[in-house]
């Protein structure tokens, strides 16, 4: 099993998510965002090495060579995307992203 860990963008990106989704209106409290967040980076931690990797639009060659990427369905509503690169040791996220902001690239 590969270890997966995050670029330190994307850090920074998800806790920046944490007080968007409550600024936005999609949680009322800030427990609930991180709850929400916490989710999305532990099913990552536990699937991304046994989700389908499939190789990544060109648009997104701005986050890296040979990217790869994994589906997450969240919701009916929502679906995250994870951009990683792999290593013989670690796949590295290097990009989150869900189909309200990005999905139009994707195929």
């Amino acid at each position: 099993m590969n270890r997966v860990r995050y670029s330190v963008q994307v850090e920074l990106q998800l806790k920046e998510s944490i007080d968007q989704l409550v600024e936005r209106g999609y949680f009322s409290e800030e427990d609930y965002a991180v709850s929400y967040i916490r989710d999305l980076v532990t099913y990552f931690q536990l699937n991304l090495d046994h989700l389908t990797a499939f190789d990544a639009p060109e648009y997104f060659a701005r986050y890296g060579n040979n990217l790869k990427y994994a589906i997450y369905r969240k919701s009916n509503r929502t679906t995250w995307y994870a951009f990683f690169t792999e290593t013989t040791d670690a796949l590295t996220i290097v990009y989150l992203g869900n189909n309200h902001l990005m999905g139009h690239h994707i195929d």
